[in-house]
């Protein structure tokens, strides 16, 4: 097989578990000295920033899983390039603080190298996202 679509593969099967809240593939997929940014501002997303290594990992995945609890995050495109792997997937997730169900496509793309994720950059629309919750709130036109 080749690496390319192993990492594609590696995605799938560590996405797939992570929406059903098994994090034991994504750790075991981590590099020790991984390197994992969302884009999403901290006084909003307490998970958003970078984190790097595995402890700044487990730091990342309870701050999300405290506020979302994941019901989709399904795979719309998968595309890799050398080391390089790029996905969008639709998610949705109920926001734990208000009971809320959100959607929104997230971007991603990983780095792995000799089958380990070392560099994670992950995207979403944060405005979107805290108008579902109720947490921002729309100009009247």
């Amino acid at each position: 097989m080749s690496d390319e679509l192993s990492n594609k593969n590696l995605m799938l099967s560590v996405i797939a578990a992570f929406k059903d809240s098994d994090l034991a593939p994504l750790f075991e997929a981590l590099h020790p000295d991984v390197v994992w940014t969302s884009t999403a501002p901290r006084q909003f997303f307490r998970f958003g920033g970078t984190h790097r290594g595995l402890a700044g990992m487990r730091e990342y995945t309870a701050l999300l899983f405290t506020h979302y609890h994941f019901v989709r995050f399904d795979p719309k495109a998968i595309t890799t390039k050398g080391d390089q792997v790029w996905g969008v997937f639709a998610a949705e997730a109920r926001h734990r603080p208000t009971g809320r169900y959100v959607k929104s496509d997230i971007s991603m793309r990983w780095t792995v190298k000799d089958g380990k994720i070392t560099e994670h950059q992950g995207f979403f629309d944060t405005a979107g996202v805290l108008i579902q919750q109720g947490d921002l709130m729309v100009a009247a036109a």
